[in-house]
């Protein structure tokens, strides 16, 4: 008895025995925290792994199941690279060597062998580019091939020819007038890459016809970072080519005949950067017949009518063409940039309507929708004509070309 009076109170007496399960009632809950933390591992492990694969600079020689699109021998002839991948095979070397020349690359422009002059990194990364310093990774060639493959497709199924023109930089076809010590730092580029990438789009490969014409004469000249008209009708017949492989059904691109070559003047783009004056001169072809006048209509609405053969600059974009006497009653919808200058008195006399729109693949803050402008001009033939150096402006994350 307890010293109240009331019987001693055993702790626990006449409570229920608790479940034989009871100390392991929170079991689940840890198991499922466990399993948390393991996916979560695992999805932060393998979102990394994925991340680095995308970041890994892109194949530069094809893999052992690449195919290729219709045409490819006519629109891909090969093209000779460096001696090796310097900065792949061996990075660190290659950017001491860089590292020496810093003084050569302190301007806005680098200078070559023979008066040649060529846009340093300030413009779109161009030298890095020009010696394969600057390539593409996996994520950007997969974003270029993700933007042009839909549209690719969809303007097949609508039977509208498509063709996709890269054109290529000085570097590209005057490798050999890269600076003497930039040279053993060449390797592939990021055209090399993106023709890996997408071996079945209709690109157009520029860069063996425009080496073999420039052994007799200039395609682009020593002081201007745009190929010549000579150069765009060199293009040209590139295209003319690689067309009547992809579309032998179509009207053929016809290829005027020329009398010559002339020469114009030196066109300095690079003077004001303190660059002199060099030989060759700008290089056009002499037609040996009359072309058809074209009545032009540009941004603002003014229509004249010029020569047949004269190029729309890319100052009057957008302008539209008619052509009366075109080589084809087919009308073709042009996005291009100032390259474009070359092959657009071309594209007149081939086209009996056009309309050229820059793409402005230097800035994404307007990306074209080609939906919208194939429903409003229904063109028979879509020519995508884009600068080399714009490859490394690749597509923005969720940009389509509106397909």
């Amino acid at each position: 008895m307890s010293g109240s009076g009331g019987g001693d109170i055993v702790h626990g007496a006449g409570v229920p025995t608790p479940p034989w399960w009871r100390p392991f009632r929170d079991a689940p809950l840890i198991v499922l925290a466990i399993l948390s933390v393991i996916a979560a591992v695992v999805g932060w492990t393998v979102q990394a792994n994925l991340d680095r694969a995308a970041a890994a600079v892109a194949p530069v020689t094809p893999g052992p199941s690449a195919t290729a699109g219709a045409g490819a021998d006519a629109c891909r002839p090969p093209v000779a690279g460096g001696a090796g991948e310097p900065w792949i095979d061996d990075a660190s070397a290659a950017e001491q060597t860089w590292a020496d020349h810093a003084d050569d690359l302190s301007g806005q422009v680098v200078l070559g062998q023979d008066g040649w002059a060529f846009y340093n990194d300030q413009v779109e990364e161009n030298f890095s580019q020009a010696v394969g310093r600057r390539l593409l990774t996996t994520a950007e060639v997969t974003a270029w091939h993700d933007y042009f493959a839909p549209l690719s497709a969809a303007l097949g199924e609508q039977g509208i020819e498509l063709t996709i023109q890269v054109t290529p930089s000085a570097a590209s076809v005057y490798p050999e007038q890269l600076p003497e010590w930039a040279m053993p730092l060449r390797g592939s580029t990021t055209l090399d890459q993106l023709l890996i990438a997408a071996p079945e789009l209709p690109i157009v490969d520029f860069r063996a016809d425009l080496r073999e014409a420039a052994v007799d004469n200039a395609v682009f000249t020593p002081v201007n970072s745009h190929w010549t008209d000579w150069g765009g009708y060199v293009g040209w017949q590139s295209y003319a080519r690689c067309h009547a492989a992809m579309y032998p059904d179509a009207p053929a691109v016809v290829v005027p005949a020329v009398d010559g070559v002339d020469s114009e003047g030196i066109f300095n783009e690079y003077a004001a950067f303190g660059v002199a004056d060099a030989a060759p001169e700008w290089t056009v072809p002499v037609f040996a017949d009359e072309m058809s006048p074209v009545q032009v209509t540009d941004g603002a609405s003014n229509t004249l009518t010029a020569d047949g053969g004269q190029p729309v600059d890319l100052s009057r974009l957008p302008a539209s063409t008619v052509t009366d006497g075109a080589w084809s009653d087919q009308s073709a919808l042009i996005l291009r940039d100032s390259m474009g200058n070359a092959l657009s008195g071309l594209w007149t006399q081939q086209y009996s309507k056009t309309w050229q729109i820059q793409h402005r693949y230097d800035d994404w803050s307007n990306p074209p929708n080609y939906r919208s402008l194939v429903e409003q001009y229904d063109p028979d033939v879509v020519i995508i004509q884009l600068a080399e150096r714009h490859l490394v402006n690749a597509p923005a994350p969720g940009v389509t070309a509106g397909y």
